[in-house]
This record gives structure tokens, sequence and C-alpha cells, in this order.
């Protein structure tokens, strides 16, 4: 059986923080490294994610988040 996971393109991610706060259970963080850009970009820590698709849906950089759902390779 899967686990629904999040990927997040970093050198995409302004560090806005949008994702961290919307996600239910606490899923991603912000880290201290850089991206290529400058900025610190999010970070899926943990495996409790549900794949509600919170964090695809406020973030405001296209293609920075996908979702992946029980297995099923899908953007939100």
């Amino acid at each position: 059986m899967s686990e629904n996971y999040v990927v997040i393109s970093t050198d995409e991610c302004k560090g806005c923080r949008l994702c961290v706060s919307a996600c239910p259970k606490h899923c991603l963080n912000i880290g201290s490294e850089l991206n290529r850009l400058g900025y610190q970009y999010a970070r899926f820590e943990q495996h409790q994610c549900t794949g509600c698709g919170f964090c695809y849906y406020v973030c405001p950089e296209p293609g920075a988040i996908t979702v992946h759902k029980e297995g099923k390779d899908e953007r939100k």
C-alpha cells in the first residue's frame, strides 16, 4: 500500500509559507537550506499526509507542488 506524499520543486518555491500554514496535518515546513534563487524552500517532512491538496491550492507558484495520493501520481 502506498502513502500519500507531496513533492516540492525546490527551485520553484519562494518560501512564502502558505503551504505550511494550509497543511492540516503539519506535513510541511520551511528548511534552512537555500534554493538557487536564495529562498528557504518548503519541505515535505511527515508521512501523515492525507493527499488533501490544500498545499497545492494555496501555492502561488504554478508547478511548485505536486500531490501524490494513494499510489496515483496526480497533480491535484
